[in-house]
C-alpha cells in the first residue's frame, strides 16, 4: 500500500524513519509525481565551515559536519541524516612524477557498518593539465572537494564543491552559479543565499534574481527639525528622510530658515543609520539659485554658501548610500 506509518511510532521501519526526517528538509526540486519525497542533499550549514577541506603534505583533513543524503532517483526510500563528529584525516597519494590527476572528497552512504564512510576517491594519472575527476557509481554521495595534484612534487590545490541543504521553507546557503537549484522548477517560496557575493536570491519566472523587499516596508519618512528652519508649506512637501529597501538614504522637501546662515553652518544632524560613509557634495535650489549642500560621515547636512533669513532651500535629489550599505 502507498501509505507509510506515521513517523516515529511503533511499527515505522528504517526507510520510513528516513522518510519522516526528509519531511523537514527543502525539496530537491523535481518535476515528478515523486518530487514532494525528495530532499535536496547536502551540508547543513555553520560558522565553523562544516565539512571544508585542509590540505597538507600527502593528506587532507575533513572537519566535522552533518549532511543530508538522499538518491534523488530512489525518493521513497527516505534521506539518510549522518554526522562527522570530530575532523578525519585522510591519506593523499604522492604526486607522480610526470603525469597528473584529480582527486575526490566524498562522503558516502555504504553497506559496511557504520553504514557511512568519507573518503578519498583517487583520479586517473594522465599528462593532460586539466584531469577530470573519477565517476562515482554510489548515487548516495555527496562531494566535499576536488583535489588537483600536479605532477612533479607540485602542490596539490582545493576546490571546494560543498553542497549546502537547509530545512524546509528555510533560506538555502549556495556556493555560486554552479550551486544554484533550477529556478524553473521547486516551490516559488525558496530563498537561497549566495555565499559568493552574499546576495539573497527568490525565484521571478525562471531566473534567480536578488531580493528587494516591497517599496516601502523598510523605513518611513522622519521629518527634519532644526532650531531656525520651518517648512515652506504647501503646496511643498515637508522637509524629511528616509532609507529606500536598497540602502540609500533620500531627502526630500522645501525648508527655509528664520535667520541669516554663515557658509557652512550645519542645517541637521541625522542619525546614524542615515549617516553616509564618506562625505557627499550636492547642488541644491535655493532662493539664490543653485548652492552647493554637504552631507559628511557624521550624518550634517552642511549648508555651502550663505543664506539671509526667510532664504528657501530645497533638498530634493540629496541621495547617497547608507553606511552600513557598504561591504568593504
Amino acid at each position: 500500500m502507498p501509505e507509510s506509518h506515521p513517523g516515529w511510532v511503533t511499527g515505522i521501519n528504517d526507510f520510513e524513519a528516513r522518510l519522516a526526517t526528509g519531511a523537514l528538509v527543502t525539496t530537491h526540486q523535481f518535476t515528478d509525481q515523486l518530487d514532494p519525497l525528495r530532499v535536496r542533499s547536502g551540508l547543513r550549514d555553520s560558522p565553523s565551515t562544516p565539512g571544508r577541506l585542509t590540505l597538507a603534505t600527502n593528506r587532507v583533513t575533513v572537519l566535522p559536519f552533518q549532511a543530508v543524503i538522499q538518491d534523488p532517483a530512489r525518493p521513497a526510500l527516505g534521506a539518510y541524516v549522518v554526522t562527522l563528529d570530530a575532523p578525519k584525516e585522510l591519506p593523499l597519494t604522492a604526486s607522480d612524477p610526470s603525469l597528473n590527476r584529480t582527486d575526490l572528497v566524498i562522503a558516502e552512504i555504504v553497506t559496511d557498518a557504520p553504514g557511512f564512510l568519507v573518503r578519498v576517491v583517487e583520479g586517473e594519472r594522465t599528462s593532460n593539465t586539466t584531469p577530470q575527476p573519477p565517476t562515482v557509481t554510489n548515487p548516495l554521495h555527496l562531494r566535499l572537494g576536488q583535489i588537483f595534484v600536479p605532477s612533479g612534487g607540485a602542490t596539490p590545490t582545493y576546490t571546494d564543491t560543498r553542497q549546502f541543504t537547509a530545512a524546509l521553507g528555510g533560506i538555502l546557503p549556495v556556493r555560486g552559479n554552479t550551486d544554484l537549484p533550477s529556478a524553473a522548477t521547486g516551490p516559488q517560496s525558496q530563498f537561497i543565499y549566495r555565499l559568493d557575493t552574499r546576495e539573497l536570491q527568490v525565484r521571478s519566472g525562471n531566473n534567480w534574481v536578488t531580493y528587494r523587499p516591497p517599496r516601502g516596508s523598510v523605513d518611513t519618512w522622519h521629518a527634519l527639525s532644526a532650531s531656525g528652519w520651518s517648512n515652506y508649506g504647501s503646496p511643498y512637501a515637508p522637509g524629511a528622510y528616509t532609507i529606500t529597501e536598497d540602502g540609500w538614504v533620500r531627502l526630500r522637501g522645501l525648508v527655509k530658515t528664520s535667520a541669516a546662515r554663515a557658509a557652512g553652518a550645519v542645517i541637521y544632524t541625522l542619525p546614524s543609520p542615515y549617516q553616509p560613509r564618506h562625505k557627499h557634495i550636492f547642488t541644491a535650489m535655493s532662493s539664490n539659485g543653485p548652492i552647493r549642500l554637504d552631507v559628511n560621515s557624521a550624518g550634517q547636512v552642511l549648508l555651502g554658501p550663505a543664506l539671509q533669513a526667510d532664504d528657501w532651500l530645497s533638498l530634493e535629489g540629496v541621495a547617497y548610500a547608507a553606511l552600513a550599505t557598504y561591504t568593504t
